[in-house]
């Protein structure tokens, strides 16, 4: 009976140890070694951290540049090089030239390369939510001052406050009150955190007695994938280029 035990945790540990050596992934060049961690950038690649001797018994831990790179393929190589240096400033981590790196001796290299592959991956997670943030104020911009000249300036709302069902008060990019109607337009990126505060907004407005409309604008309904069938459930989706008929035909529809 023992002998089996034994030998079931003998192979449980040969799974756990076979799922650990999985995690990471080394190989080895001529003047120095690079590991590919399980810490995922927003789009999806992972992080490669390079190890160099250095002198005197040192090592220095580098994430090559690579964090920046991705942030630059998204369009936020500035908002990266902005926002990298407090990120490394926290933890204690040297930033320069686009590059998270830090000199330790042997006994601290696990902690360094842990340390400075996170720092890489928040330093392109803010700067792709502030491009994002970006992206909204532009939209929100465009879509206001459409809703200006469809409704004229005195019917439109900017930053309207509207309570919800939860008695909750939302902020709304644009409020529209147009022959005993009213209507929330709101612009709504691709990115997650834009779908869920939208969503979470529109759906308690739902519950209202008479809810206003609900007109989400996206650049893109291919875009939003699977999160389109989600908004849909609460607002009218459109996409930014849909007629200017439309867009005042939705603030004039009975809500449901």
């Amino acid at each position: 009976m023992t002998s089996g035990l034994d030998e079931h945790g003998k192979a449980f540990h040969e799974v756990v140890d076979g799922v650990a050596r999985a995690l990471a992934n080394v190989r080895h060049e001529r003047d120095a070694s690079f590991i590919d961690l399980p810490v995922m950038y927003p789009s999806g690649s992972l992080a490669v951290i390079r190890i160099d001797p250095h002198h005197d018994g040192h090592y220095l831990v580098s994430d090559m540049g690579m964090g920046f790179e991705e942030a630059d393929l998204m369009g936020a190589g500035r908002l990266f090089t902005h926002s990298a240096p407090a990120v490394a400033m926290r933890a204690g981590v040297h930033f320069e030239r686009s590059t998270f790196s830090l000199g330790v001796r042997r006994d601290r290299l696990v902690g360094a390369v842990s340390v400075v592959a996170a720092c890489s991956q928040e330093a392109v997670q803010v700067a792709a939510f502030r491009l994002d943030e970006k992206k909204k104020a532009d939209a929100a911009d465009r879509l206001c001052e459409r809703l200006f000249r469809l409704f004229t300036p005195a019917k439109v709302e900017r930053g309207a406050t509207v309570v919800g069902a939860s008695n909750t008060p939302w902020t709304v990019t644009a409020l529209v009150r147009t022959d005993g109607h009213r209507a929330v337009y709101e612009p709504v990126s691709e990115h997650p955190n834009s779908v869920a505060s939208a969503l979470t907004k529109f759906v308690d407005l739902t519950q209202l007695d008479h809810p206003p409309a609900r007109i989400a604008v996206v650049r893109s309904k291919e875009l939003l994938g699977t999160r389109l069938a989600l908004i849909s459930t609460a607002a009218n989706v459109v996409e930014e280029g849909v007629s200017d008929q439309i867009l005042e035909r939705l603030a004039l529809e009975n809500a449901a």
